[in-house]
């Protein structure tokens, strides 16, 4: 008797399939959708509630949704927010097992996306105050490599359908990394630090704003309706062909990736862009350890008040990201490199003629779940793999420049490989619209929509 009422519990916890309406309605751009539908006649409530069972299964299986609103309309496009934005009615947990509050206002950005028409579904995990641990959230296109990132839940919530957008934060690649892990589109915006109004800035030299999407061209019909995550508009898109230059500096990476870089600059001078290489001076590139190193004192400082204010005491694992307590005076001397670094890549950008840096995510292909397993987050001097956790995301960062990252192939033995541009401050509109018609020759999306799909179906 017992025994046959779990078993009744536990039968109606696992959620009925779709019936007959494919996983590539399901699992596919926001753009064309509606189009989609009507040519598989689906009327509105029909796709509503298979849309609902999907998110509940594909939720069931990768765990990426901390909080999910029973009542948001999942009939149209859709939002997920990670867990260290505030939206108002939903808990924040900031990614932490016993800390949890109830906002009263949307976060700046929330209420502007919100004023274009996605409905937020729901909070996306993220790793205790963006430097804990992955946490165990499933990688739907590659379920034995992690996630990566602070943003883990964003990227996984829109690789396997759960929402269409998610909102994210980036401070060294935390948008970056996972987008690029789960196969999809993640763009990393101008450092503003006024738009991060309720949103937890770990490092508020460097945090901005990070938007991810299943493809880049959805991301790009969000951005053109109108004001996203800034007080002002959209900036516009280019009337020129832009200047992209490959960065020579990456050389050592790994040749699959290498690959990756390769492939996306053929595509780009099959649209007739020019991509030449060029090499960052030492000063420049070198600057990488300064936005780890600064980021790692904000970090610290951030921590400390967190703890205080909240009461509440971070895991032994977020805490062994925290590094020693910088010498005096440290942490004014690293704004003071950032300054020079600004200024001095800017100059760099205006003395080359180039509009846009092309260069792999990373130096190293997606690490194995089990590779990631209690490992801090930041990177320290003393660590045997430090060059390489160095990576190549901390130039737009230290920089505060917009960066999109999107797939350029899919390895069979490394996953989704994925390629970078960093463009100049506030033209975000130019990246999005050069990543799109990239997309559309990368060829990369279907794939990655096809592995989502097998991965949810074998979990049934």
């Amino acid at each position: 008797m017992t025994t046959a009422a779990a078993l009744g519990y536990l039968e109606q916890t696992l959620e009925p399939g779709t019936g007959d309406i494919p996983a590539a309605l399901l699992l596919g751009p926001v753009e064309g959708r509606a189009k989609a539908l009507a040519d598989a006649g689906l009327d509105r409530d029909r796709w509503r509630e298979a849309r609902r069972r999907w998110i509940a299964e594909a939720d069931r299986v990768t765990r990426a949704m901390v909080w999910l609103d029973g009542g948001a309309d999942v009939a149209g496009i859709t939002l997920g927010v990670k867990d260290t934005v505030d939206v108002a009615g939903m808990p924040t947990t900031l990614g932490h097992a016993t800390h949890r509050h109830h906002p009263a206002a949307d976060a700046a950005a929330v209420a502007r996306i919100r004023a274009l028409g996605p409905a937020v579904i729901g909070k996306a995990y993220a790793t205790e105050l963006n430097i804990g641990a992955p946490g165990d959230v499933l990688n739907p296109a590659f379920p034995d490599l992690s996630p990566g990132g602070s943003s883990t839940g964003s990227a996984v919530s829109v690789a396997a359908g759960i929402c269409d957008f998610a909102l994210s934060t980036d401070v060294l690649g935390s948008t970056r990394w996972p987008a690029t892990n789960c196969g999809i589109a993640g763009l990393r915006t101008t450092w503003h630090p006024g738009r991060l109004t309720g949103a937890l800035p770990v490092s508020p030299t460097q945090d901005a704003l990070g938007l991810m999407a299943r493809t880049v061209a959805d991301l790009r019909r969000l951005w053109r309706r109108g004001p996203v995550v800034g007080a002002g508009p959209a900036g516009p898109e280019p009337g020129r062909i832009p200047r992209v230059a490959t960065v020579a500096n990456t050389r050592g990476c790994a040749p699959v990736l290498a690959e990756g870089v390769a492939r996306t600059a053929a595509a780009l001078a099959e649209l007739g862009v020019l991509c030449r290489e060029v090499e960052l001076p030492d000063d420049l590139w070198s600057a990488r350890a300064h936005a780890w190193e600064l980021c790692a004192i904000d970090v610290a400082e951030v921590v400390e008040q967190v703890e205080a204010r909240l009461t509440l005491r971070i895991s032994p694992v977020a805490r062994a990201s925290l590094g020693p307590e910088p010498a005096s005076g440290r942490r004014a001397e690293l704004l003071d490199a950032q300054a020079r670094f600004r200024s001095g890549l800017l100059a760099f950008l205006d003395r080359e003629g180039i509009d846009m840096l092309l260069m792999p995510v990373s130096s190293t292909p997606p690490k194995r779940v089990a590779e990631r397993a209690g490992r801090p987050t930041l990177p320290k001097p003393d660590d045997a793999d430090y060059a390489d956790r160095l990576g190549y995301t901390p130039i737009a960062s230290f920089a505060g420049l917009p960066a999109l990252v999107q797939p350029a192939a899919v390895d069979p033995a490394h996953g989704p490989v994925g390629a970078q541009l960093v463009g100049r401050p506030d033209q975000e509109a130019a990246l999005l619209a050069l990543g799109a018609r990239l997309e559309h020759l990368l060829g990369a999306v279907p794939v990655i929509a096809e592995r989502v799909a097998r991965t949810l179906r074998d979990a049934r």
